[in-house]
Parts: C-alpha cells; sequence; structure tokens
C-alpha cells in the first residue's frame, strides 16, 4: 500500500480521516478517504501500489471497458453514452479548432471515433487490454498502451480530453505536468470528473458510487481541481454540467447501499441532484471542464 503523508496540492501535512468506503466493484475491501485541513483536497490514502492497481478493475460494473450491452441497465447506458459523445464532440469543436487531439483513456474508442469523423487528427491511450483491442479493431484507431506521455513530442496536440480519468491517474502532479508540455500554446484540455459536493454525494454519503474506491484515487470538487490546474499552468474558460451522470452514479449508490438499483428512486435521486446543481453552488453530480494553456 502507498500511504501519503501530505496533500499532492498544497504539499501541507494537516490530513484527516473523512470516511470509509467499500470497493463494491471487484473486491469488497475497506479503504479510507482523507482531505487536506488547508486546502480541502480530497483523496484515498492509502491505497494499493500502482502494479496492484489492475486487479481493482477486474469487474464487469466497469462499462466502459467492458461495452456491455444486455440488461436494461446496460442498454440504457449505451444509448445515453451514444448521445453524450454527440455533446462532447459538439464541445469539443466549440473550443478548439480541428487540429491534433489526443484521448487520454480512451477505452473502447467510440468517441475518438467520432473525434475522427469531424475532421480531427486522433491519437488515444487506453492501458486496458481488452478496451484497446476494441477501439484498435473496431475503428482501426491509433490508440497507444503506454500513458506515459513522453512519447509525444512538444507541442504535438491542440487538444485533449480526459473523461472521467484524471481521478484514476497515480502520478496526478507528472502527468498534468506532461500534459502541459504536449499540449500547443492556448490548447484546450477537456476534463470530466465526479463532484463530491453535489446533493448525491452528500445523499449517499460513504455508498456514493463515485468514490469508487480504490480505482478512483483523487476526489474533487471545482474549487480543488482549478487550483491544481492553475499550479500547471491551465485556466479555467469553460464548464458544463454532465446531467445523466447523476442518474446513473445514482442507480448504482442505491445498489450499494440497498442491494437493488431502484431505477424510480435512483432517478428522483438524479432529478433532485440536478435541481441543486442549477439552483446552488454545490454543482452538479458529474462537471465537464475546458482548461486553456497559459
Amino acid at each position: 500500500m502507498i500511504l501519503l503523508d501530505s496533500c499532492p496540492i498544497c504539499k501541507k501535512k494537516n490530513l484527516k480521516k473523512k470516511l470509509n468506503c467499500i470497493d463494491h466493484s471487484a473486491s469488497n475491501e475497506e479503504f479510507t478517504i482523507v482531505s487536506c485541513g488547508t486546502c480541502d483536497f480530497v483523496f484515498t490514502n492509502p491505497r494499493p501500489k500502482d502494479e496492484n492497481l489492475t486487479h481493482y478493475y477486474n469487474s464487469n460494473n466497469y462499462i466502459s471497458h467492458a461495452n456491455l450491452s444486455s440488461g436494461l441497465f446496460n442498454w440504457t447506458y449505451q444509448r445515453i453514452r451514444a448521445f453524450a459523445i454527440k455533446l462532447k464532440i459538439s464541445l469539443l469543436k466549440s473550443v478548439s479548432k480541428k487540429g491534433h487531439h489526443l484521448d487520454i483513456g480512451c477505452g473502447t474508442g467510440e468517441f475518438l471515433n467520432a473525434c475522427r469523423n469531424v475532421g480531427f487528427n486522433t491519437q488515444g491511450i487506453e492501458p486496458s487490454d481488452i478496451a484497446r483491442s476494441q477501439a484498435i479493431n473496431n475503428y482501426n484507431l491509433s490508440v497507444s498502451k503506454s500513458t506515459n506521455l513522453k512519447q509525444f513530442n512538444e507541442s504535438q496536440f491542440d487538444s485533449i480530453s480526459m473523461w472521467h480519468v484524471l481521478e484514476h491517474i497515480p502520478n496526478l502532479n507528472q502527468m498534468l505536468a506532461d500534459i502541459n508540455r504536449v499540449l500547443s500554446k492556448k490548447g484546450k484540455l477537456i476534463i470530466a470528473v465526479p463532484n463530491l459536493k453535489s446533493w448525491d454525494a452528500r445523499h449517499y454519503k460513504e455508498y456514493w458510487a463515485a468514490w469508487d474506491v480504490p480505482i478512483h484515487l483523487w476526489h474533487f470538487s471545482k474549487e480543488t481541481l482549478v487550483k491544481l490546474l492553475n499550479k500547471h499552468g491551465f485556466k479555467k474558460v469553460k464548464q458544463k454540467a454532465m446531467i445523466f451522470d447523476a442518474f446513473y452514479v445514482s442507480a448504482l449508490s442505491e445498489e450499494y447501499k440497498n442491494g437493488s438499483k431502484n431505477l424510480i428512486k435512483s432517478f428522483a435521486i438524479g432529478i433532485i441532484s440536478n435541481l441543486s446543481g442549477i439552483f446552488t453552488k454545490n454543482g452538479h453530480s458529474s462537471t465537464i471542464y475546458v482548461f486553456e494553456k497559459k
């Protein structure tokens, strides 16, 4: 296990226990989440060693890698994902020219393929053998297994996306420094992450599915994410709610807490969370942020 004695953002040692969570997907092990009393950053601590993290991804519940379509829940997920990809493409086109785009954690390649179809030169990174092989075989995409960005040239990309990926990255500060290097001047970095201050997070507490320990190493709010990205030479230029995530996360959270997804109840929770995101400063269940390299 890796135990951090200081905060990755502010480097202070003012850490305190926030809550304990169970890994409901793969191991049923319990993990501790801590928060920094100085800058409020939240992270899983201690966490498995990097070489052992793969074990915790071995679950059919990890839909973005398994790409399942059987069952109502998985079928609905696939339909919503197809619609969400169109929204993501629209966002990308609105903030970046049709240059070179890198999708870190491209999964089975649907978004990256859509990028190529609208004129972007594309490159993907996907460490999962199963997901990467689907991206290559289904769409003939260029996808690297290595997450080391030293494989790319300085200022090689005009835009980079990380859809629910940053929370998985072990070497957080090094990855963001490398992203800065390979991104062109005024290039755009698009990051989607869960929001620990959302209504559904506060409602489900330790059962909130987006804690997703231990594969979610870092847990963000808007304030801590912006602070981290500012530290690495980026400024926030735009943000957009991911309204569908509230329903998906609530369904899983309901199952973790009560043994059943209870789609009617979780749909109601999702609506409440989205309304809270609109009318309060707490934000939505998940948010897309667009950053520009300074």
